[in-house]
């Protein structure tokens, strides 16, 4: 059995996405691991989004259906996706084996079953099964730029960078907007420094979904690193409107604040 590893407990002392000292500036403490947790997780495509929506369907309704009708692969997911979204993993997971084990009747597509298997492995911290889970969907969809960018970010967090960049190239080709994948190769550049192409893809990303307070943080942080405060402290800024955590607003003000004294020591604009 692949060796669990522990991803999002000790995310800062992992695979770092974004670095937290850089060229001479230092991202504020508690912002980095909160910011990034956030990134890492948003770079994830679900199954849920790419498909319907049942977080709004209580677990208890989900639950009575797979009760009654223990047959029904679609009940079994949309229970198991419901359980994933409250946080009950393992859980989530049983439901998805369990629609594996059951005939397929055509209800589920495999591609979706085996993305959410993944971001369930994911998130417990199981990368190598991660991996696995996302290349069984490729199986049933191949090229899908959602399941290649959720492989991409565990090669990422496996310090596999080269594969994670090209991966997520091929990606692109398919889909060229994909916000969580501009997010991930902005990551990408982040790790190899190339700091200029990062607030590029960042700034696709916005421009893709701009009500993402992770995509304006990565860009502040991508900024900050190049010397432009101005654009740092905007960002950083439009990102702390948009978050609902209070620690991680809490997290933006300080780095804007130091962002003001990095500017104010280096006799650029705010």
């Amino acid at each position: 059995m692949a060796k669990k590893q522990k991803v999002l407990k000790k995310v800062s002392s992992s695979a770092a996405v974004m670095p937290r000292k850089a060229d001479g500036f230092e991202t504020p403490s508690g912002i980095f691991s909160l910011l990034l947790i956030a990134a890492i997780l948003v770079s994830l495509v679900t199954a849920t989004l790419a498909r319907n929506k049942v977080y709004g369907t209580t677990l208890s309704l989900w639950k009575n259906i797979t009760e009654t009708s223990p047959q029904k692969r679609r009940a079994h997911e949309n229970y198991g996706q419901s359980l994933s979204t409250a946080g009950r993993l393992k859980e989530a997971l049983e439901q998805f084996n369990t629609v594996l084990a059951l005939k397929d009747d055509g209800s589920v597509p495999l591609r979706d079953l085996y993305r959410e298997i993944g971001v369930v492995h994911f998130r417990l911290g199981s990368l190598d099964e991660a991996v696995d889970a996302w290349k069984k969907g490729l199986h049933y969809a191949e090229g899908d730029p959602g399941l290649l960018n959720n492989l991409s970010v565990a090669y990422m967090q496996q310090r596999r960078y080269d594969e994670a960049a090209s991966t997520a190239q091929i990606a692109l080709r398919a889909n060229p907007k994909m916000p969580q994948l501009l997010n991930t190769l902005g990551q990408v550049c982040m790790i190899k420094k190339e700091y200029d192409k990062a607030a590029t893809y960042f700034l696709e990303a916005i421009n893709s979904d701009p009500d993402s307070s992770t995509y304006y943080a990565n860009a502040a942080m991508a900024f900050a690193q190049i010397g432009k405060y101005d654009l740092a402290y905007k960002n950083m800024g439009l990102a702390a409107a948009r978050m609902s955590d209070p620690q991680q607003r809490e997290g933006a003000r300080a780095f804007m604040e130091q962002v003001k004294k990095r500017s104010a020591r280096s006799g650029k604009s705010k």
